[in-house]
């Protein structure tokens, strides 16, 4: 399916819900869940959770969004520095707060007569390490991207071509700190304001500063808008000032985050490609066995599963495929890299991934 018709199948799986709460950041997922879920005529309660450990005028923009696309919003707030898992900074972090989020955001949804929740999680989130995704399962949360295979980088054109204005900062800003270093509110408030210190100087929209061993890291989105002498002078003074030891800039060149598929985890064969995936998290075999066999998936069949060994072989789209225990997905016979892209984006809806820590 292209682009134009993962839309209309959101709209459609939208249209059966007619009723629904919506975890809303005003980022671009949520953003456009909200948009087409204004245009498909459903009863939208988009609820926005602030936790305190978001970037500066989160909150002011998730409202200002809402109320422009003309949903009914609730705020629950929170302080999640005052929760262990979230200040020790383990690798659950990320499962733990996903844990209070969800669970918070559904039982004020169904106070207000609201037993769909659904969220933003596109079919790109599930090949990036983000153990929260775990706790959509554990409490029903709806995924409407995810059933459409809508891919990141097809929600963000969409947006531009329709001139949808989004947030690009609504990640939180716990997720800066390198794990197992602690979270604390003079990090958190550092952070807030050397990123807004540099998207102020270079004009860039999105500015992420990760911290280690109070080291500073610069992530941009254009690097070309930093790379001028007195801005460089100016943004080394400041962050010096606020007492890191080292700044760094990240030179990174890639385009290549939010492909399903890259060329490099495609082997030619005689008369096919194998598609050869690895996810920077590992499988828990048992339960992708019971999500595989818990219906009838007219896409996959003769699934056997070695739980010993730690793989699960299957058919995908008439296929030969293998998951393995490490995290790797191999589906063999894929005509073109489109066709890779759409086997692997089925099956990934369906693996349940490992957390370590």
């Amino acid at each position: 399916m292209n682009t134009n018709e993962k839309i209309e199948k959101v709209k459609e799986i939208l249209k059966n819900y007619n009723k629904i709460a919506l975890a809303f950041s005003g980022g671009a997922d949520s953003t456009l869940l909200a948009y087409l879920a204004k245009e498909s005529d459903c009863d939208v309660l988009a609820i926005t959770y602030n936790n305190q450990i978001f970037p500066s005028g989160f909150m002011e923009f998730a409202k200002r969004r809402a109320n422009e696309i003309g949903i009914k919003h609730e705020i629950i707030e929170s302080n999640f520095l005052g929760v262990d898992d979230v200040v020790n900074n383990s690798p659950k972090r990320c499962l733990v707060c996903r844990k209070l989020m969800y669970g918070t955001i559904k039982q004020l949804a169904n106070e207000k007569g609201y037993e769909i929740i659904i969220d933003g999680n596109n079919i790109t989130d599930l090949i990036h390490d983000r153990p929260g995704i775990l706790m959509k399962y554990e409490y029903g949360i709806e995924s409407p991207f995810i059933e459409a295979k809508l891919e990141t980088y097809e929600i963000h054109n969409f947006l531009k071509k329709n001139d949808i204005e989004y947030s690009r900062s609504t990640t939180c800003l716990a997720t800066r700190v390198k794990t197992n270093e602690t979270v604390t509110m003079d990090k958190v408030n550092r952070i807030d304001y050397c990123e807004d210190f540099i998207k102020r100087t270079t004009g860039s929209n999105v500015v992420k500063l990760r911290e280690a061993s109070n080291v500073a890291t610069i992530e941009m989105d254009d690097i070309g808008n930093i790379l001028d002498y007195e801005k460089l002078e100016s943004i080394y003074e400041e962050l010096k000032k606020a007492q890191y030891d080292k700044i760094l800039l990240s030179v990174d060149f890639s385009d290549t985050d939010d492909d399903l598929v890259l060329d490099s985890e495609l082997t030619p064969g005689k008369d096919y490609l194998l598609l050869r995936k690895r996810l920077p998290f590992g499988i828990n075999i048992s339960q992708t066995d019971k999500v595989l066999n818990e219906k009838n998936y007219d896409f996959i069949s003769n699934v056997q599963t070695n739980e010993s060994i730690g793989y699960i072989k299957l058919i995908i789209d008439e296929k030969e495929s293998k998951i393995f225990r490490d995290g790797v997905i191999s589906i063999e016979g894929n005509k073109s890299k489109n066709d890779a892209t759409e086997s692997l984006a089925k099956v990934l809806s369906l693996i349940r991934r490992t957390v370590d820590g």
